[in-house]
């Protein structure tokens, strides 16, 4: 049977017959259970639904009347037995065979839903439209007794969001055009309905009917604010602002991102980059289709695209929407922003960009090469280099520039410039103003986002127009314009900016037209701005890199005097102010790991601190800003060594910019003593967060300046203790980053100043410390018996404060025993280390000495003591994202794993560390788990290939000397014997002669005596080197 409720209530047999109901009342017993869906209905609440609105003596007597009515139109159509009393109550009996339309519609709604949560948007369509058929009219048309209004509405709502979730899955499936029928339809009949006006919107501007997409959103706005005093929702708010701003993302269903995901690779890989750092979302682009058609193509065709162009021209964001584009033509993007980089820093930034900062080396291998790193990362690779903002830098850029196309073939480089770079085969694109439709699309866009209820009429639209033309379609003039229409109609702009052009032709005819119009613009909206807007304005130019609202807020270094203090129809704080110049297009704001950041153009930086200047502020910003830096470096320096220690490593990195304008403005106010300490503060910064060349370039440079004041070399002049204790660790700092970075004899020199200068020092916290970065530089050069100063540094500070340097004492202190064969007191001093570094609450100090009470333990023949140790520092590198740091504890662990027969774990250990060692370009990882993984090759007797891994290693320059000795010695292990064999072993000697590390030369001197012990294996018989790594004594040192 079939019983039609979606509708006039229909009821057909088995038989296809219609069923004549004898009645209303009889419709509405039927519709009642046939809506309880087979289960009983009691006879109480069927006279109580249907009797309470209608007169009967005895409704008991009527019901049965009813029943019997129905059952003999059922036997009449053989239907018999189907109304049955059952427990009270009357029940429709219903099988499988039957067909009730609304627990079909249920069914189908749920069924559709399951599959567009699962992305089967296909198939929820077909299924959410097959239910939706089943609708014939209203819901129980015909039934006019309350018991079925709730009943109707709940059927009802749901049929609309079952409309709602079909028009959701055309749209995705790109059926917008032939949605608007229908939800136009659906919108009349319910205009409050705003996911319904959100999907026509949404398919009007897929459609390229963006006005009336705009257009709905008024009415339904006006409609809500008329019938209910309501304001749109925010999401209805939110589709506006994309619609107004072009989003590209509106113009993309899940459907087509699907698809693309599902194509094979090809020259046109598609924006997911799976390398880079140009993942963010940039918004709307206005205008300009046909010059980024014609910028693409270009870089698609040249390996070198300069785009030139004036400051506010829009060259940055040209480049970006070029770059960023769906099908953009590359497989890694790496965009590096060069505006707050010297000529010194250019190569630095790359390489930092690229994640090649760690600069660290064993004792045994030479510096870094950082331009050596940065090719090997590019040779490779397709991929794309963007350097924004290169002007003031090319002199560095230019030759940069050339180096890397000419070594890695598939590079393409792309630079925005207000000057050529003058390479050969750069392409010039010149990137022009907007013409005046497209300025005035972005004016327009800009002006309802200040103003929502700014409309383009006609006559506005002309205005706008005459306007853009004026301003030379620059785009930051533009924007800088628009700003204003919360007060000033268009015309009104027009003509307040006349004024300024004619003071500015008066006072600089020879200025070029387009630095004119930016000029007046600039000079216009900063006459608009408020008191304490204008001093935020000009003070923010100082910070290259931008603030972070809260610690602005909190330092108070942002014209303070305004913090606090109404202004300008401001409420107190900065928070206001910096919206205000939002909202002006002064500033604009980034994400940040801290939170919103504040940032703004080059060119409005470079008005504003101009105005600085003019204005007769700029020493006491100036004074404000060296104050914040100062502070900003002491107070997050020392919140190193805290278990916050990752936080703090990236809020010093958002600020880096900023602290490096800091010390090179004390520099040149003469106060270098005050910068080096600025300076010498970031020093764990730098080896912690793994950039030790970074490091090594600003302490030298801040040093060189230090010793080129005037009263440098005076011997008479004595320092301040603030100055003395900058002094000892700068050249402390410099000592230490030149040793791990390869540069020894560097390294000793700086040893040499920072002894003179503790020992001269009065401060008494300096004679604390400086024992204990001599004991350090003894150990470093290889003193013998200089155990002495090492107690000696113990007992002055023993009981200090100073609980981070005693923790670095007794690691190194570790260290040395361990050099000096004492692996008891080795790990004796390592665990007095772990207390300290637990005292300093300091997560990285604590990783190196656990590790250095684990090289103990392993020595000490302790190797599950030693796992449990290198595994807890391990982790806790891990979590600090110290890759290279965390593949050396890795290595350890992987050579246990050998030891022990587990072969399975430790090749997937070494697989890790490959991987970070080709991410990061470390030589010396690369080589230590070739060697790891031939000794894993030889134990499973696949010689051959253990072999040629070997090889690899022995014949490479770049390879430390001991990874080189051990590959030439288990060359012997895979051999059959004879000459050549005897040839590898005096490869190994010579090496292992040159080897500076102590406990690695002693560790390849073992291996090679067993070695030439063992001497030509004997047929079947070869020496066992995976066995040798579970033995005493340790050979640990040779491999990892």
């Amino acid at each position: 049977m079939h019983f039609r409720l979606l509708g006039r209530l229909d009821v057909t047999a088995s038989d296809g017959s219609s069923i004549a109901l004898p009645g209303a009342l009889a419709r509405a017993i039927v519709a009642r259970l046939a809506l309880a869906g087979g289960r009983p209905v009691q006879r109480d609440v069927l006279i109580d639904e249907l009797w309470s609105e209608r007169e009967a003596r005895n409704p008991v007597n009527a019901l049965q009347v009813q029943m019997t009515k129905l059952r003999t139109a059922f036997t009449e159509r053989g239907e018999a037995g189907r109304l049955a009393m059952l427990a009270g109550g009357y029940q429709l009996a219903l099988d499988d065979r039957d067909h009730v339309d609304v627990t079909a519609f249920e069914t189908s709604v749920r069924q559709g839903r399951e599959r567009l949560r699962t992305g089967a948007y296909e198939d929820a369509e077909e299924i959410l439209r097959t239910g939706l058929g089943l609708w014939r009219g209203r819901a129980l048309e015909d039934l006019a007794d309350g018991v079925f209004e709730g009943e109707r509405r709940r059927l009802e709502e749901l049929r609309l969001t079952a409309l709602e979730d079909a028009a959701h899955v055309g749209l995705q499936r790109g059926r917008a055009q032939e949605l608007i029928a229908e939800l136009t339809a659906l919108l009349a009949d319910h205009p409050f309905r705003e996911k319904l006006r959100g999907q026509l919107m949404l398919a009007l501007y897929r459609s390229g009917r963006h006005p009336e997409a705009l257009d709905l959103f008024h009415r339904g706005r006006i409609l809500l604010d008329a019938e209910l005093g309501l304001a749109p929702s925010p999401e209805l708010r939110a589709l506006q602002s994309a619609i107004l701003e072009h989003d590209p993302a509106l113009m993309a269903s899940t459907i087509a991102r699907s698809a693309a995901e599902r194509l094979p690779s090809s020259g046109l890989s598609g924006s997911g980059h799976t390398e880079g750092n140009l993942s963010r979302s940039l918004g709307p682009y206005v205008g300009r289709r046909g010059a980024l058609r014609a910028l693409r193509e270009t870089i698609t065709r040249e390996r070198l695209v300069t785009l030139l162009g004036p400051g506010g021209v829009g060259k940055t964001r040209l480049a970006l929407e070029a770059l960023s584009l769906p099908d953009s033509p590359l497989g890694a993007l790496w965009w590096i922003d060069l505006a707050a980089t010297g000529e010194d820093g250019v190569l630095a930034v790359l390489a930092t960009t690229l994640g090649l900062s760690d600069a660290s080396v064993v004792t045994d291998q030479r510096p870094l090469d950082s331009l050596r790193r940065v090719i090997s990362s590019l040779e490779s690779r397709t991929a794309i280099v963007a350097f924004d903002n290169c002007e003031h830098v090319l002199d560095a850029v230019a030759p940069l520039v050339n180096t890397l196309l000419d070594a890695c073939p598939q590079l393409t480089v792309v630079a925005t410039s207000r000057e050529p770079l003058g390479i050969a085969y750069e392409a010039h694109f010149t990137v022009e103003p907007m013409t005046a439709e497209e300025a005035g699309e972005l004016f327009t866009l800009r002006a309802a986002k200040i103003n929502p209820s700014f409309a383009a009429e006609p006559g506005t639209r002309q205005d706008v127009l005459i306007l853009c033309r004026r301003l030379d379609g620059l785009p930051l003039a533009v924007e800088l314009a628009a700003a204003h229409v919360r007060m000033l109609s268009v015309a009104e702009i027009d003509r307040r900016l006349d004024d300024r052009f004619a003071l500015l032709v008066k006072g600089d005819r020879t200025a070029p037209a387009r630095h004119r119009t930016l000029r007046a613009v600039l000079d216009w909206s900063y006459a608009l701005l408020g008191g304490a807007e204008q001093e935020v304005l000009s003070e923010l130019a100082l910070r290259v890199g931008g603030t972070a609202l809260d610690d602005a807020e909190q330092t108070g270094t942002l014209a303070p005097e305004m913090t606090g203090a109404p202004d300008a129809g401001h409420g107190g704080g900065l928070l206001p102010i910096l919206t205000q110049l939002v909202d002006k297009s002064m500033l604009f704001t980034v994400p940040g790991g801290y939170g919103t950041r504040f940032q703004m153009l080059e060119t409005v930086r470079e008005y504003a601190l101009a105005r600085l200047r003019t204005e007769g502020r700029l020493q006491q910003a100036e004074e404000r800003f060296a104050s914040w830096a100062l502070d900003f470096a002491a107070k997050h320096s020392a919140a190193l060594h805290s278990r916050d220690q990752a936080a703090h490593c990236l809020h010093i990195t958002e600020e880096t910019a900023n602290l490096r304008a800091g010390s090179e403005l004390l520099v040149r106010q003469g106060r270098a003593s005050e910068a080096l300490f600025l300076e010498s503060s970031l020093g764990y910064f730098w080896y912690v967060s793994g950039r030790e060349e970074e490091g090594i370039d600003r302490l030298a440079r801040t040093l060189d300046a230090y010793d080129s004041e005037p009263d440098a070399s005076d011997p008479a002049r004595r320092p301040g203790p603030r100055e003395e204790w900058a002094l000892t660790y700068t050249f402390a700092w410099l000592a230490w980053l030149n040793h791990v970075a390869g540069r020894h004899e560097s390294a000793l020199g700086y040893e040499e100043r920072y002894r003179a200068a503790w020992r001269r020092a009065r401060n008494p916290d300096v004679a604390v410390i400086g024992p204990v970065y001599e004991a350090l530089y003894a150990r470093l050069t290889a003193d013998e018996d200089r155990g002495d100063l090492f107690a000696r540094a113990e007992a002055g500070i023993a009981g200090t404060a100073f609980q981070w340097d005693r923790a670095v004492l007794q690691y190194n202190w570790s260290t040395y025993c361990l050099h000096d064969g004492d692996p008891d007191a080795a790990g004796e001093h390592a665990l007095r280390g772990i207390e300290a570094a637990r005292a300093a609450d300091d997560p990285f100090a604590l990783a190196i000495c656990l590790t250095a009470r684990g090289d103990a333990m392993e020595s000490a023949g302790r190797r599950q003591e030693a796992r449990s140790l290198w595994s807890e520092a391990s982790e806790i590198l891990r979590t600090m994202d110290a890759r290279s740091r965390w593949a050396y504890r890795a290595l350890r662990l992987a050579y246990l794993d050998i030891g022990e027969g587990d072969f399975d774990r430790a090749d997937r250990r070494i697989a890790e560390v490959e991987r970070i060692a080709a991410e990061v370009i470390s030589y010396d990882l690369a080589y230590a788990g070739a060697n790891l993984r031939a000794v894993i090759l030889a134990a499973r007797s696949r010689f051959t290939e253990a072999a040629a891994a070997l090889r690899e290693v022995a014949s490479a320059e770049v390879a430390p000397r001991h990874r080189r000795a051990v590959a030439s010695l288990a060359l012997t292990i895979c051999g059959e014997g004879g000459p050549a064999d005897g040839e590898r072993l005096a490869d190994g000697r010579r090496e292992a002669a040159a080897i500076i590390e102590p406990l690695a030369r002693d560790a390849v001197g073992l291996l090679l005596a067993e070695a030439t012990e063992w001497g030509s294996p004997e047929p079947g018989r070869r020496y066992a080197l995976h066995e040798r790594l579970a033995r005493s004594p340790s050979v640990r040192a040779a491999f990892c």
